[in-house]
């Protein structure tokens, strides 16, 4: 918006007047500055205003706070306030104090034209009916915090008295029942103190603390969102209607119990603590902390440059994806899993969809499983356990793998909200790759799922409830979850959900709560890659047969019998089927007679029928021949059988085929012979292979 007073050419301000601006709708949220947090201390209840100036330019400032109590605007120079985002350490001393500064009414907004208008030049008179400005010069180039500090002061922490009124005509927005908030604020950057002109496009916060003081009075406040690999976004509140909420974005949403893997759900405060504030969660279930910048009007290219973000972004592209299992190629052994290997262009997050009948691909389908993470670029790996997202074993058979890579994820949660009657928010990408959005719903698509879920610890959020059932809470969405391929339309109602006022339980699952309360409600989106195939076998589990020989006479004379017995010993972990052991006898012995503990042995052939094994079972064959010479004579056993035998060597310790000896004087163990180990003209000295049970692999369980 452009305002032409007195000849003077001068863009509006960046802050509570982007929030709230010229003929907004609905009601106001103050800022809040104080000491308690949602998500158990995960994010403090302030707003920390950022701005990115240039050396020589200059910070001009105000709130509706100002001269109430123990109000201040506090400036911190670059690289003073640190640590994690959520719970930035402001313990150092500020690099100006407003209150230090001002003189009679200086950073003083009084009015709502004041806050339309913005500040005023340096001296008065360049921006006429403007607030005049308490002012700070920037002596480097860099991000500036800003705090703006209610009349409580800056560690006060109870509830202010909020109007909530957007024209500001309540005496409560300009005097000390503000409390820990502020109704009306300011940040501009201008090149000098003289100039009416505004820099835009440089103010900004990663997260916002906000507060109405009650239900029925429904916001539409708008903000841009600027992923870290450059995907821009509008979003239009649209209608939400809570009390003190949190508004930020970042890439993963809620975190699953193992802290790391996106939820893809909602957060469901448990009975603890301050339900309202999600202290604590249903499940293991964790906040992840703001990620991305949240701008009060359209960035400027130069502020993301500044941020390190990609001013244009990259179409996400997924290649090479193959499965590789642990028998062979892309084949694997049920109850067991495998690996994922892909390739991208760029980072982001995975998402990998196996699909039990190749046709439903569903990432939320119980009988489907869903791989997601965040990835950089490059060739990557992912585990796979086996398991569907119900926790159960994919049986054998051959199944069908999709994967996309998701560019631009952006996830919106809302943190306590209430009611929501009109569906927002709106989420609107502004600059998709190629110019086209790919989701069926074009560039306002989005996802969100309102079902009971369950942890990768086993837990059932909502307790008592079915997975698959719409969570607790009055009036929930009628559509419980969007099409997970296709998402839904976030300007429609499709997700509207609680009351025109009231349902603020604070208590989890309340009878009289609306669907909102006491929950974080995700809403996603992201800019998909192209789909890539790849599929992958499931073959009946092995069997793990060891192979034993031995002879009753070391040292037999010629013309005398001797007993060869083989042993067939199966470690598991299933039982064989149809199992054989070849072990003819060769010329210079005579068959004499065969004794197999169960199971029939053909001379003629020399096959042993062992018949079916059990896991942890033997089975014997005593082989009775005639010695007819000394020369050294040899005779094999292989095995085989209709059940998988893994071929993997790393994984017997007993070989696949046993040779004996039946030259006078040596022993006969069943082993592979060790020849070259010894020097010609030595004594053999063979030792008997001991056969272990083959080792199981197992890997994480990831029920959904």
């Amino acid at each position: 918006m452009l305002v032409f007073l007195g000849g003077a050419q001068v863009a509006h301000a960046a802050g509570s007047q982007d929030l709230w601006p010229s003929g907004a709708a609905g009601n106001r949220a103050n800022s809040e500055w104080r000491t308690n947090s949602y998500g158990g201390g995960l994010l403090i209840r302030r707003t920390l205003v950022k701005a990115f100036v240039q050396s020589g330019e200059v910070l001009l400032l105000g709130s509706s706070a100002i001269g109430q109590g123990s109000s201040d605007i506090l400036v911190w120079n670059p690289g003073l306030v640190t640590g994690a985002i959520g719970g930035e350490d402001v313990s150092a001393a500020p690099s100006f104090s407003c209150n230090a500064q001002r003189t009679g009414a200086q950073g003083q907004i009084t009015s709502r034209a004041q806050e339309l208008l913005g500040p005023d030049t340096i001296p008065a008179g360049g921006v006429a009916g403007g607030y005049p400005p308490c002012h700070f010069a920037a002596a480097a180039t860099g991000v500036y915090d800003i705090a703006f500090v209610g009349p409580s002061g800056f560690s006060g922490n109870t509830d202010g008295t909020v109007a909530a009124d957007v024209a500001l005509t309540n005496a409560n927005d300009f005097n000390a029942a503000q409390g820990t908030s502020v109704a009306a604020w300011d940040v501009t950057v201008r090149s000098n103190l003289t100039s009416p002109t505004n820099i835009t496009g440089r103010v900004f916060s990663y997260y916002l603390a906000l507060f109405t003081g009650g239900n029925g009075l429904p916001v539409y406040p708008t903000i841009y969102a600027v992923t870290a690999d450059g995907y821009r976004y509008q979003v239009d509140l649209r209608g939400m209607d809570p009390n003190g909420w949190l508004v930020y974005g970042n890439q993963r949403g809620f975190l699953d119990s193992d802290g790391a893997s996106p939820l893809y759900h909602d957060a469901v405060a448990a009975n603890l603590g301050s339900p309202g504030q999600l202290t604590n969660i249903q499940g293991g279930v964790s906040f992840d902390r703001p990620s991305f910048p949240l701008f009060f009007e359209p960035p400027s290219p130069t502020t993301i440059a500044a941020l390190g973000i990609p001013v244009s972004p990259t179409a996400p592209v997924m290649t090479g994806l193959v499965f590789l299992g642990n028998l062979s190629g892309n084949t694997s052994l049920v109850n067991n899993g495998g690996t994922f290997a892909y390739t991208s262009n760029v980072s982001g997050v995975y998402e990998i969809v196996i699909s039990r009948d190749g046709v439903n691909f569903d990432p939320t389908n119980p009988s489907n499983r869903v791989l997601r993470g965040v990835r950089p670029a490059g060739a990557q790996t992912v585990a796979w356990d086996g398991k569907d997202n119900s926790g159960v074993f994919f049986p054998v058979g051959t199944y069908q793998v999709h994967a996309r890579f998701h560019g631009g994820e952006y996830h919106f949660p809302m943190i306590d909200v209430e009611n929501d009657t009109a569906g927002g928010p709106t989420i609107t990408l502004l600059n998709p790759p190629g110019g086209t959005c790919p989701l069926v719903a074009g560039c306002t698509s989005a996802f969100y799922d309102d079902r009971a879920y369950m942890t990768l610890n086993g837990t059932v959020v909502n307790a008592g409830n079915t997975v698959g059932n719409v969570l607790c809470g009055n009036n929930p969405p009628t559509t419980t979850f969007a099409d997970p391929i296709n998402g839904f339309n976030t300007s429609s109602t499709q997700r509207a959900f609680g009351a025109a006022s009231g349902g603020n339980a604070n208590v989890p699952c309340d009878p009289t709560g609306s669907f909102g309360d006491t929950k974080g409600l995700d809403t996603w989106t992201f800019f998909p890659s192209s789909t890539v195939l790849a599929p992958l076998n499931i073959v009946a589990a092995a069997a793990d047969v060891g192979l034993t020989k031995t002879v009753s006479d070391p040292t037999p004379a010629v013309g005398t019998n001797v007993t060869f017995t083989v042993t067939a010993h199966n470690g598991g972990p299933n039982a064989t089927t149809a199992l054989q052991v070849t072990d003819p006898v060769p010329a210079g012995l005579t068959f004499v007679s065969a004794t197999p503990s169960q199971g029939t042995y053909n001379a003629g052939t020399g096959v042993w029928d062992v018949g079916a094994l059990a896991s942890g079972a033997a089975a014997t064959l005593q082989l009775r021949v005639t010695v007819n010479g000394t020369t050294p004579v040899t005779n094999t056993a292989t095995r085989s059988s209709s059940t998988p035998v893994d071929p993997n060597p790393s994984n017997d310790a007993a070989s696949t085929v046993v040779t004996g000896s039946t030259v006078p004087g040596l022993p006969n163990n069943g082993v592979l012979p060790l020849i070259s180990l010894w020097p010609v003209g030595a004594a053999l000295i063979i030792l008997v292979s001991a056969i272990a049970a083959r080792r199981v692999r197992r890997q994480t369980t990831r029920p959904r």
